[in-house]
């Protein structure tokens, strides 16, 4: 395991206090806690079907630049 270091304003730590008490855990908790969420939350599944949308136009395929109009026209 990694040790970090960081250093928050009073209003940062009170927030991240009050949110420990509210889910009844250690400050470390609750920042790995936030730290796996945010990670796992940017990872993209290359899997995923939203990235394989594809049609065609005069400038060939385009699918994941012009999504909304394609789904929502």
């Amino acid at each position: 395991m990694k040790a970090v270091k960081t250093v928050l304003s009073e209003e940062e730590h009170a927030l991240l206090a009050a949110r420990t008490r509210e889910a009844n855990k250690t400050i470390k908790e609750l920042v790995r806690n936030i730290i796996r969420s945010y990670l796992l939350g940017e990872q993209i599944e290359p899997d995923d079907s939203f990235f394989k949308l594809r049609f065609k136009d005069e400038h060939g395929e385009r699918g994941s630049e012009e999504h909304d109009r394609v789904l929502y026209r």
